[in-house]
């Protein structure tokens, strides 16, 4: 740990100030949730189609989480990078297949290893599990 302002600790290229993001129709940096990050909020979306990347595996520790609030004012989806095979869920995410991301769900992501990939699971606004979603 290494001290920020002397009194503050924290972690050496850990964001925790939340990333603001909009999902988008094309793979763009705007949409691309930043490696190391652990809270984003995704504040739009054009339509149902739009998504957001979450970084490569590569990037990330084992066991990194991500919080992510879908604040986007309608459902959109997740993927991982283009032509990675990464895969969320256990299901191919680059863009053959999508996580539905729910509008006003809290969803978690965590990497299992460069090989499993990403497990994601939301919760409802109020705290409940939701269903667990495989990508398609």
């Amino acid at each position: 740990m290494a001290q920020s302002n002397g009194r503050t600790p924290r972690l050496e290229g850990v964001e925790f100030t939340p990333v603001i993001i909009g999902a988008a129709a094309t793979q763009i940096t705007t949409a691309s949730i930043p490696p190391l990050a652990k809270s984003v909020v995704v504040t739009s979306a054009v339509d149902a189609n739009a998504f957001i990347v979450l970084p490569p595996l590569n990037s990330c520790p084992n066991g990194h989480e991500i919080l992510i609030l879908c604040s986007a004012g309608g459902n959109f989806e997740m993927r991982t990078p283009s032509a990675s095979a990464e895969e969320i869920n256990s299901e191919n995410c680059d863009g053959t297949n999508e996580y539905l991301m729910t509008d006003t769900q809290v969803v978690k992501v965590v990497k299992v290893n460069n090989t499993i990939g990403w497990m994601a699971h939301g919760y409802s606004a109020i705290g409940a599990v939701v269903t667990a979603v495989v990508p398609d």
